[in-house]
């Protein structure tokens, strides 16, 4: 059975569909974006919030056929979550004033969401803006997202990210980075050193930027099981499968275990 931490991670980590502002009959009040308007609503956004939003998306939005919300990165160090809470409120005020605010933003974590017209016109429709307060740089690391080109999502990254980082002893996240498990202090936030400490001596930060590039880097090693369990079980959940380990015999399986020992 998969754990409560993973599926909690499967709602916080960029879950791909807006579902904050709903209706009084529960069902949601936003949509689907496509590709083609995603700049063009940020563009607009950018008009009330006088931020760099085309820049800073995260995950899958602006790289998938269509989104389901836009998820946008902003520096928290920048910018504080309740002036721009205010700017996005003083807009509903203006042109919704018979509306609470809360139908067009909320606040959740480190996010603050705001239910906003497609490409700027309200006929077009509702998409959910997610503004996420961190570290930008990390966060377009640690949030990394795909096309339609591939069976895995973002969540699946990051949760085998998860998965390894366990076995060798840490937490993975978009805020704290690679954890210590034992006194909870971060390790690093810098992606070339996350992947050494969680792929070996060799690796590189790219090797950490899909399911297939995690997998070609540990497949071979005799722990790939063990790094892997927790992943594997969310992967089910799927209907998804991680490729089997890669077998050794002989003088093959020696010349491998060689090669780990001297990563070391």
């Amino acid at each position: 059975m998969v754990s409560k931490k993973y599926r909690k991670a499967e709602k916080m980590i960029l879950n791909e569909g807006g579902n904050v502002f709903k209706a009084d009959d529960g069902e949601p009040t936003t949509q689907r974006i496509q590709q083609a308007d995603v700049d063009t609503t940020l563009k607009w956004i950018e008009s009330i919030t006088g931020m760099d939003h085309v820049n800073m998306k995260l995950g899958s939005t602006g790289i998938k056929s269509s989104s389901g919300d836009l998820d946008v990165a902003v520096d928290k160090d920048k910018y504080d979550k309740t002036e721009v809470e205010k700017k996005l409120m003083q807009w509903v005020i203006k042109n919704h004033p018979d509306d609470k605010p809360r139908q067009w933003v909320a606040k959740s974590g480190i996010n603050v969401h705001f239910k906003a017209p497609i490409n700027g016109k309200e006929e077009n429709g509702f998409v959910q803006l997610d503004l996420m307060f961190g570290e930008p740089d990390f966060m377009k690391f640690a949030l990394k997202g795909y096309g339609d080109d591939t069976k895995y999502k973002g969540v699946h990254r990051a949760i085998l990210i998860s998965s390894v980082a366990k076995f060798h002893g840490y937490k993975f996240n978009s805020q704290t980075g690679l954890v210590d498990r034992i006194n909870n202090k971060t390790v690093s936030k810098d992606p070339d050193e996350i992947a050494q400490y969680l792929l070996g001596d060799s690796a590189k930060g790219a090797d950490l930027d899909s399911v297939d590039s995690i997998v070609a880097k540990i497949k071979s090693d005799p722990n790939y099981e063990a790094m892997t369990a927790d992943a594997v079980k969310y992967f089910e959940k799927d209907g998804l499968k991680l490729p089997e380990a890669v077998q050794y015999e002989g003088r093959e399986w020696f010349r491998n275990t060689l090669d780990k020992l001297y990563e070391v």
